[in-house]
């Protein structure tokens, strides 16, 4: 990364957690764009980089005067916003934006299982392989993180996929990396993986057998108990 790449990479994360961090309310006006380079010993072309950068992902408005306006992140911000609260120091927006997104994913994998068990037609080898790996890791545990949360965004990558529906894929990309850093943060306790691993294959075996009201209700027991741990852990 070159020097002025860098320099609007970290002024540009600088602004966000201002913004996130409520250290500039949305309605505030930040400061003309000469004395923003000032303030921040950057050059112009950098403030203009950052700004329209900003703007872009909502964080910001600019006014037809130029002015620069703190937008409400909440109302105005991308998808794109959720890894930047999660890297913040707003501790209540984190975890009020955590609990939706868990309470968004489980009601689509709750989808997601409906669809599979109501259509024979679908092709489960890759969720079945995933199951068996998670079976040869009961086995065989390893105290390997990697693994562990490979694993574990397999089954849920896989039983999105084996819908064939084109946005539950779309929508796991998306939200694939924030994804990841939760399932992270799960399995640092170590001795939690067995018991969510039973809970996965006990699910994908409800499913096989057309057991919808168990596989729903074992799945959701995975996503309640994680969902527990990982906020407990973020307070």
């Amino acid at each position: 990364m070159d020097n002025l790449s860098n320099m609007t990479t970290v002024l540009t994360k600088k602004l966000k957690n201002d913004i996130i961090n409520g250290v500039f309310q949305p309605g505030d006006r930040l400061l003309p764009l000469r004395e923003l380079a000032t303030k921040y010993d950057v050059s112009r072309s950098v403030v203009n980089s950052v700004i329209s950068s900003l703007s872009a992902q909502g964080f910001v408005s600019v006014s037809p005067r130029h002015y620069v306006i703190v937008n409400d992140i909440l109302r105005t911000g991308s998808l794109g916003i959720l890894d930047d609260v999660l890297e913040s120091q707003n501790q209540p927006l984190k975890l009020r934006l955590l609990k939706d997104v868990l309470i968004y994913r489980k009601s689509i994998e709750i989808e997601a299982i409906q669809i599979i068990i109501r259509n024979d037609h679908l092709d489960l080898s890759n969720l079945s392989s995933v199951v068996n790996k998670q079976k040869l890791w009961i086995d065989n545990p390893k105290n390997d993180l990697d693994l562990l949360v490979n694993l574990d965004m397999s089954f849920h990558k896989y039983l999105l996929e084996s819908t064939e529906n084109v946005v539950y894929k779309l929508i796991f990309r998306y939200f694939e990396s924030f994804s990841q850093k939760m399932i992270t943060y799960f399995y640092q306790n170590y001795n939690l993986a067995s018991q969510n691993f039973s809970l996965y294959i006990e699910t994908y075996e409800a499913i096989i057998s057309h057991n919808e009201k168990k596989a729903i209700n074992t799945f959701c027991n995975v996503l309640d108990q994680g969902a527990q741990y990982v906020l407990q852990l973020m307070k």
